[in-house]
């Protein structure tokens, strides 16, 4: 065999080093319901014109709710009428405060990067990656905070954080995440306070069902949200032809 033999085959001979198998113990394999769900959904909502119900797009997502009440959001929003996509991931504890999201957006011209936002007590931390930077940034939250995607249902969960007075209205704190950057620039977050108000309660109808729902106001959108799992059934931007409806809703609990 000659010198440029072996050094052709080396890496193969190291290669088949590394995939040989680990002997360890293992624990027996589990054949009845994924301890860490108690309860999954998925559902649906379709992106649509109030005036003549024209398709613009599809929001799927799906809800992992864990034995210490936290829940996991996994959310697709491809809004095919501006060639968008977004890709999310949203982890909140039982109180809905968010913990750790993931967003990464796609426009027109291709990927416009991701943020990675992680929030573990007062301090938030934002990681942006992009085609051409990197950058992170620290700030003091409070411990009413909403992490806003721009995913549709992802955003219902903002709701609940914050208290309401006699007539209504909320006051949070809101870690607003662009979408669609410009040019070379990030993927880059900002806190930024927000009202919103309590409608009331309202039965609601939409291609998913019959739904009884809270409804809320924020600026120009109004939002109906459903059960304890925080379901956006439907809501409507007023100053807009844009409305997103539920279309199809499975929840499925452990056994």
């Amino acid at each position: 065999m000659t010198p440029r033999m072996r050094i052709a085959y080396g890496p193969v001979a190291v290669l088949a080093l590394a995939l040989q198998p680990f002997c360890f113990a293992q624990a027996p394999e589990n054949t009845g319901p994924n301890v860490n769900v108690v309860r999954e959904l998925a559902g649906t909502l379709r992106l649509q014109t109030k005036t003549d119900k024209r398709y613009r797009g599809v929001e799927q997502w799906r809800i992992f709710v864990h034995r210490d009440g936290s829940r996991t959001m996994m959310l697709s929003k491809d809004f095919v009428a501006a060639n968008a996509l977004q890709l999310m991931t949203a982890h909140v504890d039982a109180t809905f405060r968010p913990m750790d999201v993931f967003a990464s957006y796609w426009t027109r011209t291709g990927s416009s990067g991701s943020i990675h936002v992680t929030v573990r007590g007062s301090e938030l931390r934002a990681v942006s990656e992009g085609p051409a930077s990197r950058a992170e940034e620290v700030v003091s939250v409070p411990h009413e905070l909403s992490i806003v995607t721009h995913g549709e249902s992802m955003n219902g969960w903002y709701l609940w954080q914050g208290k309401r007075d006699a007539n209504g209205l909320h006051k949070a704190t809101m870690f607003n995440l662009s979408p669609a950057p410009e040019g070379g620039a990030l993927v880059k977050g900002r806190l930024h306070p927000s009202t919103f108000t309590y409608l009331g309660r309202e039965t609601v109808k939409v291609p998913a069902g019959t739904f009884e729902t809270e409804r809320y106001r924020i600026t120009n959108i109004e939002m109906w949200v459903n059960g304890a799992d925080r379901i956006l059934v439907k809501q409507v931007i007023t100053d807009e032809d844009k409305e997103y409806v539920l279309t199809k809703l499975v929840v499925a609990t452990a056994d």
